[in-house]
């Protein structure tokens, strides 16, 4: 038997033990269908969920039903407040309007796709969720979340070698650190054999017998699964055609003319009946759109709310025979800590000490509280530097790809200009090699986020969701983990195509090539989060070398008539990034006092460098303005992912 801890009692209204869409106000989801569909066009709108209402109770397993494409997963995105976008109507907790902050602290979201980070252990990925979901002092109970939800033999395992069952007990035992009363899941047995199925779904009824309300989507599970979960919620065609006790849906569609065959399952069967549009609508009209709700439980008719009394049921269950009661008021729904309380017989005295342990500790956290995250910008930032850290230093793999990448194209290159940079008839080969050199920081640098990046954005998403760290020390992390292999990597290429094709070294001028090199590579790598972290993979791909091409189209025009170049036209040029590097590269190669070059012909008329400067028309700017503006450009590439990363939150 599992003896995770109940959800600790909450003193305030803050517990939705009553949790539910009121009959006056609806929740409606818009959306607009390019989001969900590419083969629809921009600007079309859809009303996905049609003005359903619906209540959760606490204690309760609750399953959102319905065939594919029903609104199953944007009712739960809605009510969750995991998609905002589009969304419409009211939403209850305890009676009263919900608190989008307070209740993101006191409920979690499990997407259906196991999002974990990659490169830790269990153990580390549970003791970084208590680092960033718990203030100081609080206890984590981490042995214990692990001992129950049989993961405490793989603790040291790294996530990404778990199975699919021990991937979703992972995702929510992360959750599980701070005891949220709320957990909403998106189809939390996708991808499990039935076996799993089945310790999944028990999980979670033993979670919300501790007095925690569990929300979870699922598609069409067999009889004994079925029979698992306390309330159905049955959406088809964005209506509500049932809400209820589990037990009382077949009553309920035998007095609608809808008999369920004997032996016959009844999830499949309600499923089954939604093919005929007139049944939806016959069902949906009988429960109003889930206004009513079906229970098994009393013997009265249902009762549906009018706009001046709203229906409140509340769970005041001293053992577990007792029954629900319905109360009809304006007031708020009272709630009793004394008088609620979840015994199990199973359960040892031990484990009732941690209880009353694990309430006192989650009502210092919520007292202590002030905004949404228990812990500071500055600790969130030094616990997810760490993270990122200790996860690019075991990516081995990716390592020694970009080590290999950067050495063997820093090779060729000095091969390719091998001692050309002190010849001064070489001139075009010196434009080439800069232009080179700038090209393959950009392209290197750009790519890697658009193919890597959107994935994590998901999980981003999800952690910041469920009130992990916030966006502006994760974004801080981030670019600063990023920063030691970069900059090693860059100074390693540049080291080698430096001395390899012959151009005097002075300490100044090695500097200033590794500078400008590195800051071209953070202008491009922000310009790929940029593209990363709105796009997908797929179009991502097509749309970063597209982004790229006017740039590199700018950085290689009018070399050959640099003085006839209109000023709108050198204006414009000024905002390629590339354009700005190669400008750098050139005046650090031929700049910074350098003597003439060498000439192995009869007449070299570049072999000073301050003609081949004047020829380019760079001669009046300097490397610093030229490093200037590649850094704004830089700044504003970031700017525009992080902005990005607001967009996909809020979305």
């Amino acid at each position: 038997m599992t003896k995770i801890r109940p959800p600790a009692p909450h003193l305030s209204n803050d517990i939705p033990n009553c949790f539910y869409f009121t009959p006056v106000f609806c929740v409606v989801v818009v959306l607009h269908r390019s989001i969900l569909s590419s083969r629809v066009p921009c600007g079309n709108q859809k009303q996905i969920v049609k003005g359903v209402s619906g209540r959760f109770l606490s204690g309760q397993l609750v399953a959102i039903m319905g065939p594919s494409g029903a609104g199953k997963s944007s009712l739960l995105n809605a009510i969750s407040g995991y998609r905002s976008a589009g969304v419409t109507g009211e939403l209850l907790v305890n009676g009263q309007v919900r608190d989008e902050q307070l209740f993101q602290r006191s409920s979690c979201y499990i997407t259906q796709e196991d999002l974990l980070q990659p490169y830790l252990s269990v153990r580390e990925a549970l003791d970084v969720a208590s680092s960033l979901k718990l203030s100081k002092g609080a206890t984590a109970h981490a042995e214990e979340i692990l001992q129950e939800l049989g993961l405490l033999e793989h603790q040291h395992t790294k996530t990404d070698q778990l199975s699919g069952g021990q991937k979703k007990r992972l995702s929510i035992a992360l959750e599980l650190v701070n005891n949220p009363p709320v957990f909403f899941l998106d189809e939390p047995t996708s991808g499990l054999d039935t076996v799993t199925t089945v310790q999944c779904v028990k999980l979670l009824r033993q979670l919300a017998r501790q007095g925690r309300t569990v929300v979870c989507t699922i598609h069409q599970p067999a009889a004994s699964l079925f029979e698992l979960f306390d309330q159905v919620y049955v959406i088809a065609d964005g209506l509500c055609i049932y809400q209820g006790d589990t037990e009382a849906m077949v009553p309920h569609l035998q007095s609608v003319g809808l008999p369920c065959p004997r032996h016959y399952n009844p999830a499949d069967f309600i499923i089954e009946v939604t093919e005929n549009p007139q049944n939806i609508m016959i069902l949906s009209e009988q429960i109003h759109n889930g206004k009513l709700y079906k229970s098994s439980k009393l013997n009265i008719p249902p009762i549906e709310t009018t706009n001046n009394l709203e229906l409140k049921i509340c769970y005041q269950a001293e053992d577990e025979t007792s029954e629900t009661e319905i109360v009809l008021s304006n007031e708020k729904c009272k709630y009793n800590v004394n008088q609620y309380e979840v015994r199990n017989s199973m359960t040892s005295l031990s484990s009732q000490v941690s209880r009353d342990n694990s309430s006192l500790a989650w009502m210092k956290v919520q007292k202590s509280e002030q905004g949404r995250y228990p812990t500071t910008c500055f600790e969130q930032f030094l616990i997810l530097l760490r993270r990122m850290l200790k996860q690019i230093a075991r990516n081995r793999q990716a390592l020694w790809i970009q080590t290999i990448h950067h050495t063997m194209c820093g090779v060729l290159i000095g091969l390719c200009f091998f001692d050309m940079a002190n010849d001064g008839s070489q001139m075009f080969n010196h434009l080439k090699m800069c232009v080179g050199l700038v090209i393959f920081f950009a392209y290197t640098h750009i790519m890697v986020p658009v193919l890597v990046y959107p994935q994590e954005v998901k999980l981003v998403k999800k952690e910041h969701f469920n009130g992990w760290y916030s966006l502006c020390p994760y974004y801080a992390a981030l670019t600063v983990s990023k920063l030691p292999v970069q900059v090693t990597l860059n100074i390693v290429f540049c080291t080698i195509v430096y001395f390899m094709v012959g151009v005097p070294f002075s300490v100044a001028r090695f500097i200033c090539f590794c500078l400008i090199a590195n800051i071209v590579s953070f202008a491009s790598e922000g310009m790929g989060m940029a593209i990363g972290s709105v796009f997908n993979v797929q179009n991502g791909c097509a749309i970063g070398p597209t982004a790229i091409a006017p740039f590199l189209g700018l950085a290689i025009y009018g070399f050959d008539f640099a003085h006839r170049i209109p000023l709108l036209m050198n204006i414009l040029m000024k905002t390629s990034f590339i354009r700005c590097g190669v400008v750098a590269m050139v005046l650090t190669i031929f700049g910074f006092g350098r003597t003439p070059l060498e000439c192995k012909d009869m007449y070299c008329h570049f072999a000073k460098p301050d003609i081949l400067l004047k020829y380019l028309d760079i001669d009046k700017t300097s490397v610093w303005f030229e490093i200037s503006l590649i850094i704004v450009i830089m700044v504003i590439f970031r700017l525009l992912c992080f902005f990005g990363l607001k967009w996909r939150f809020a979305t």
